[in-house]
């Protein structure tokens, strides 16, 4: 079953969207209030967007649906396809286009999209239709890709656990991330990719899964884009992006860059 019908105009899907907010919220038992308090957001947050007066960023989408304890593609499909025991793969594409979220991960994806290195290696531009990591992935062979997903997957579980602590929260947006690659995962490599919880990560085969400057670009964005799903990082997963940063080779000029448009981005929360 798909994810939302393909007739379906612009203002049905977003009118899906805010009612599956209300609904998933009363379903969950909370009120308006007790979820602003409970995420620590300004009073009439979630009003305003439940009546479509302020546009839902992605990262209060990834905690709206670890709060209510459903896939955050559940917010795209209509009351007549939803089943409580329907597993159907996260999917924002139609978040996207409706332009509820801001970017296509967060309003940090607006800087991603306009790394001088990855525009010029992989041609995002300014954020055109097509997702960053299917353009990512273009540019790769079967081999590379699966040692860049594998590899990306083990970063994002050692920058998540680097504080000492896994939240839900940080799982939702990494496999949000991920479902994008549509790698298939064999039992061994969810074994290896589980290990980066215990031990600091840092990828030895460098050549096959960061083959171009761009891919350490966009390595050391998702780092940060993951560690402040809950707020400011701890200070060890802020160590560890950067000894990530300098274990790829990141060219000092490039980690400033980053750095600097992180602290832009989050400019409301630093």
């Amino acid at each position: 079953m798909g994810v939302i019908s393909e007739g379906a105009s612009m203002e049905e899907l977003e009118q899906t969207v805010l009612n599956n907010l209300v609904r998933f919220r009363k379903k969950a038992g909370l009120s308006q209030k007790q979820v602003e308090q409970q995420l620590a957001l300004r009073t009439n947050t979630l009003y305003d967007i439940e009546k479509n007066r302020q546009k839902l960023p992605f990262v209060l989408a990834v905690q709206l649906s670890a709060l209510y304890h459903i896939d955050i593609g559940e917010l795209v499909r209509g009351a007549s396809e939803m089943k409580d025991t329907e597993t159907a793969p996260n999917n924002v594409a139609p978040l996207e286009s409706l332009g509820v979220l801001s970017g296509a991960f967060h309003p940090l994806t607006e800087y991603i999209a306009q790394d001088p290195v990855i525009v010029a290696e992989i041609g995002v531009g300014e954020m055109g239709a097509q997702p960053i990591m299917d353009l990512l992935l273009a540019k790769l062979t079967d081999v590379q890709k699966q040692y860049f997903v594998l590899d990306l997957y083990r970063y994002i579980n050692s920058v998540i656990s680097s504080d000492g602590e896994i939240k839900n929260s940080e799982l939702s947006l990494r496999d949000t991330i991920l479902a994008q690659a549509k790698i298939e995962l064999t039992d061994s490599e969810k074994q290896s990719i589980s290990r980066a919880f215990r031990k600091l990560f840092f990828g030895k085969s460098m050549s096959k899964s960061l083959p171009r400057d761009a891919y350490k670009h966009f390595l050391i964005w998702t780092l940060h884009l993951v560690s402040r799903i809950d707020g400011q990082p701890h200070f060890k997963t802020l160590d560890y992006i950067q000894q990530v940063a300098q274990h790829i080779q990141l060219p000092v000029s490039a980690w400033r860059f980053i750095e600097d448009k992180v602290a832009q981005a989050y400019q409301d929360e630093i």
